[in-house]
């Protein structure tokens, strides 16, 4: 079932208030002018449900992979503002496309809101620690999840930064070799949530905390070649990700993506989507739970995946503790 982003009730919204609190501003959601800001990776609402979080139910944004979103987050911006529309990302000052994972590709410049004090905690050995030293703001590695909250905890009772952000990317770790329905993968989502509920209700008198996820995963049911042909209908090979092929087309696409299956968005509707003029040309999304692969990439054994506009990808949880 696709569901589209309601980029106004969404980690995007979110952001923009998580902005707005530590600025000294109102907002509707949050109470407090220090947020702690827990980001469960891969944790979406439908396996929170399923292992008893009580939740409200927000939107990711599209499309749904973890730079994307963590870059809408530190920039209170939504994809079609910012650009970063996944992994590999089109550079238009140079007519070519870059693979964020790769050592070697510089992280693009994120003018975030963050400021000289503010925290952000993540793992030391993750490609999103390269992202993260790219936003300029205080960077701290963690080894472990029982270093990462008490490091959380020992900088906001020291420090007392107006923003903290604590990074737990194992749900989605175990997500992508298992699959979401996996029992080790409810039961890693249950051990994370304890952690991080209870790292909450330690500081709750001094900040307000967010827990979410940047997105949830599909049950991968195969994968499906995409053909050198599309060079006749696109300037460049797809970017993006298995489940969000991005194009800079040569000509109307949407039969040659929808002979795949595809759901087709043009660029009129992915300024809708995405809430911005930055946008390819078109995006083909599944519309079932199947990797659509042009490069050949580890990802083809993945048997939990995201990026698309499921159901299951786009609905995420949140809860706050103040």
């Amino acid at each position: 079932m696709i569901v589209e982003p309601n980029l106004e009730n969404s980690i995007y919204s979110l952001s923009v208030e998580v902005k707005n609190a530590v600025q000294g501003r109102t907002t509707k959601r949050i109470e407090k002018d220090r947020v702690l800001f827990i980001l469960i990776d891969g944790l979406g609402y439908s396996l929170a449900e399923r292992i008893g979080i009580k939740a409200e139910k927000i939107h990711s944004v599209f499309p749904t992979i973890t730079v994307t979103v963590l870059t809408t987050i530190f920039t209170a911006t939504p994809p079609g503002v910012h650009g970063i529309m996944g992994w590999r990302i089109f550079d238009r000052e140079n007519g070519r496309i870059m693979n964020l994972l790769e050592d070697h590709v510089e992280m693009p410049k994120i003018n975030s809101y963050l400021g000289e004090k503010d925290v952000i905690i993540a793992p030391a050995l993750r490609p999103s620690m390269r992202l993260l030293k790219s936003i300029g703001s205080r960077v701290i590695p963690y080894y472990s999840p029982w270093d990462a909250v008490t490091q959380t905890y020992e900088i906001a009772k020291r420090d007392k930064p107006s923003f903290i952000f604590l990074y737990l990317p194992f749900v989605d770790a175990v997500s992508h070799r298992f699959g979401p329905n996996s029992p080790h993968t409810e039961r890693v989502a249950r051990e994370v949530y304890s952690l991080a509920e209870k790292l909450a209700k330690d500081l709750l008198n001094e900040y307000s905390i967010i827990i979410t996820s940047d997105h949830g995963h599909i049950e991968v049911e195969g994968v499906v070649n995409i053909g050198k042909d599309v060079l006749e209908y696109s300037l460049l090979p797809p970017f993006g990700d298995h489940r969000n092929l991005m194009f800079i087309s040569k000509r109307d696409m949407r039969d040659y993506l929808s002979k795949y299956g595809l759901l087709a968005l043009d660029r009129e509707k992915l300024v809708k989507l995405t809430g911005g003029e930055n946008v390819p040309d078109y995006a083909g999304v599944p519309k079932d739970n199947k990797l659509y692969m042009y490069w050949d990439d580890e990802e083809k054994y993945h048997k939990g995946s995201h990026g698309g506009m499921s159901k299951e990808e786009i609905e995420i949880p949140l809860i706050i503790f103040q």
